[in-house]
């Protein structure tokens, strides 16, 4: 399990460690145009997180091919070059749990990696951010409590800085209506015992559910829970990079928090609110 060392920084504006670039195929925008937009709206920590590498079949316009990680990384690291002094760049991925073969768990220790968000976008072969067909035909209810199923062993297992998207299956503007709480509850433990964070990602805010990823209610749970918190824009375009942070940060201090964690090589550390 990640046991990370905790510093203070307190000299941080605003970060974002969720973003995505035109290698995964559904995003639009160089590394570069990132950071340019970043180092303009005063984003000081900027994050690169794109989707590490699906099987064939799963990956089309989803994701990077296997080949393209290197050619990844390289560009994350000439970014954070040319950009030293204006923003702080960091170099992830955004992993899909459960691992499949297609992701090289080398990455898992690589050393030239600031942090792993683990996400669930899918249960078995169907992505359910990006097929709202069967939540009809699966039911609300049994999709959720599948997704915090798989959840719940993402978080427990150690292997990535932060979950990502944590509530997602309400995107199309589905809700369970059983109480969720419970699994909920119990996802959140694990993560706090895991020292793994969840993010506020405010990429939902431009979705058809209108809300961020957590609600607020689960934010709660999680504070309750003490479990650390990143923010993440999920920016697939250059223009959305820091989008709504003022937002989130809002939503945290309201449900009780005072301070938020980022990622370095692998470690993290409070910055407060």
């Amino acid at each position: 399990m990640m046991c990370p060392t905790i510093t203070h920084d307190t000299d941080i504006d605003m970060i974002d460690f969720h973003t995505h670039t035109y290698l995964c195929g559904h995003a639009v925008g160089t590394p570069e145009e990132y950071a340019e937009s970043a180092y303009r709206k005063g984003v000081s920590i900027l994050g690169f997180s794109d989707h590490s590498p699906l099987p064939d079949g799963l990956r089309e316009n989803v994701t990077m091919r296997r080949d393209q990680t290197e050619e990844y990384i390289a560009r994350i690291s000439k970014v954070k070059s040319e950009f030293e002094g204006k923003v702080d760049v960091r170099i992830g991925f955004e992993v899909d749990y459960p691992l499949r073969d297609s992701f090289d768990q080398a990455f898992l220790t690589d050393a030239r990696l600031d942090y792993l968000i683990g996400s669930c976008h899918y249960l078995g072969d169907w992505p359910i951010d990006y097929d709202g067909s069967e939540y009809k035909t699966r039911g609300v209810d049994s999709i959720y409590e599948a997704y915090y199923d798989s959840l719940l062993k993402c978080a427990g297992s150690g292997l990535f800085n932060f979950l990502g998207h944590f509530d997602l299956p309400k995107k199309f503007g589905h809700r369970a209506t059983s109480d969720m709480n419970t699994k909920i509850t119990s996802v959140a433990k694990a993560a706090a015992d895991s020292h793994t964070a969840i993010e506020i990602n405010t990429s939902g805010l431009r979705k058809p559910v209108g809300e961020m990823y957590p609600s607020e209610k689960i934010v709660r749970i999680l504070f309750e829970q003490n479990v650390p918190i990143t923010l993440g824009s999920d920016a697939h375009a250059p223009d959305e990079v820091g989008a709504d942070m003022d937002k989130a940060t809002s939503l945290l201090r309201k449900t009780g928090y005072t301070r938020i964690v980022a990622f370095k090589n692998r470690k993290q550390y409070i910055i407060e609110l």
